[in-house]
C-alpha cells in the first residue's frame, strides 16, 4: 500500500494500445470481476492473485463507481499466499507413518505413501496462517499511464501477466531511457540508444 497513504514505491508503466468504444465503466468492471481475487481461506491452495476494490480490500463486487475517480480508475492487486516448511511436513508425517506402521504392521509403499504425505499435505496446508499483500494500481486514462504501487520482478511479472489477461492490454515499463524517448523527436532517438552501453559500463 502507498497511493492512498505512506511513502510508495512506484513501478510506471505505458499503456500502449490505444482505449477503444468497448472500455466502458461497465466493461472494466466486467473483466476486474471476471479475474477477482478468490479467497482460499478454508482451501488448501498456497496462493491466490487477483483484484479488489481500492476501498474495500474484502470486497471484489466492483459495482459502479468503486473503482472510476473521474476519468481514471484505481485498484487494488492482492496476493494471499501460505508456506508450509518441508521440516514441518516431514516431522509429521513421520508420526503418521509410525501410527500406520503400528495398525498395520509394516511401512506404506512408495504409491500409498505418496497419498498419505499429499493428504498430510493439503490438511497443514488448510491450517498454515495466510500472509497477505495489497498493491495498489492507478490507471490514469488521459496520460496513457499505468502506476503500480510495488516493485520488484517477481511483482512486476504477476502484475503483468494478470494485467494482460484481464483487459488484453500492451504495457511498456517506464525507465528513464524509454521516458527519454518518448520525449525527443524520433530522429534523435538512435542517439538515445547508443549513450545506454556507455552509461550502463560507466564509462
Amino acid at each position: 500500500m502507498g497511493l492512498i497513504k505512506g511513502n510508495p514505491t512506484l513501478t510506471r508503466y505505458r499503456v500502449v494500445d490505444q482505449l477503444t468504444d468497448e472500455f466502458t465503466e461497465d466493461f472494466i468492471g466486467e473483466r476486474l470481476r471476471k479475474f477477482a481475487f478468490i479467497d482460499i481461506e478454508k482451501t488448501s491452495e498456497e496462493s491466490s492473485l487477483g483484484w479488489v476494490e481500492l476501498l474495500n480490500e474484502l470486497s471484489y463486487d466492483f459495482q459502479l463507481g468503486s473503482f472510476r475517480f473521474g476519468p481514471n480508475y484505481a485498484f487494488i492487486l492482492r496476493q494471499d499466499s501460505r508456506k508450509l516448511p518441508p521440516k514441518i511436513l516431514n516431522r509429521y508425517y513421520a508420526v503418521l507413518e509410525n501410527d500406520f506402521v503400528k495398525k498395520i504392521g509394516r511401512k506404506p509403499n512408495s504409491v500409498k505413501k505418496k497419498e498419505l504425505k499429499e493428504n498430510l499435505r493439503q490438511d497443514l496446508m488448510r491450517r498454515c496462517l495466510l500472509s497477505t499483500d495489497l498493491y495498489e494500481v492507478a490507471w490514469l486514462t488521459t496520460k496513457n499511464e499505468l502506476w503500480l504501487a510495488g516493485a520488484g520482478e517477481k511483482l512486476r511479472a504477476n502484475f503483468e501477466d494478470l494485467w494482460l489477461k484481464t483487459f488484453g492490454l500492451t504495457i511498456r515499463l517506464l525507465v528513464p531511457v524509454t521516458l527519454a524517448l518518448e520525449l525527443v523527436p524520433p530522429h534523435r532517438r538512435e542517439d538515445i540508444l547508443e549513450l545506454v552501453p556507455s552509461l550502463m559500463d560507466g564509462k
